[in-house]
């Protein structure tokens, strides 16, 4: 069982989430937040030499995956979010060690799906 975090741009989570409604991929949290990357140091025309690390508006989607669903999941989301330019997003994948649905006590990967 893995966890997936996918940062993607606002106005490409209604795209995102369609194709991974097709892709059977249904359970999912979703978060507004803001962040940066790595991309290049902004500079502020008001003084000269000013630095300014800006921070934009991103979705955070988690979701919970079987292990052999992983690369699938990724493929959909590249396919849907790749643009070849800088803050396209990022997938982030991390094991899971267990879960437990509160209300049956299931644990597990049954537990999620």
């Amino acid at each position: 069982m893995k966890e997936a975090m996918i940062i993607i741009r606002p106005k490409m989570y209604f795209p995102t989430k369609e194709a991974l409604d097709k892709a059977g991929f249904h359970s999912m949290s979703v978060s507004e937040v803001i962040g940066r990357g790595k991309s290049p140091v902004q500079y502020d025309g008001d003084e000269e030499g000013t630095v300014r690390h800006r921070l934009f508006a991103k979705r955070l989607i988690n979701m919970y995956i079987r292990d052999e669903d992983v690369q699938r999941l990724i493929d959909t989301v590249v396919e849907v979010n790749q643009t070849n330019h800088a803050g396209d997003g990022k997938i982030f994948i991390m094991p899971v060690k267990d879960a437990v649905r509160t209300r049956t006590g299931e644990r597990g990967i049954e537990a999620i799906m």
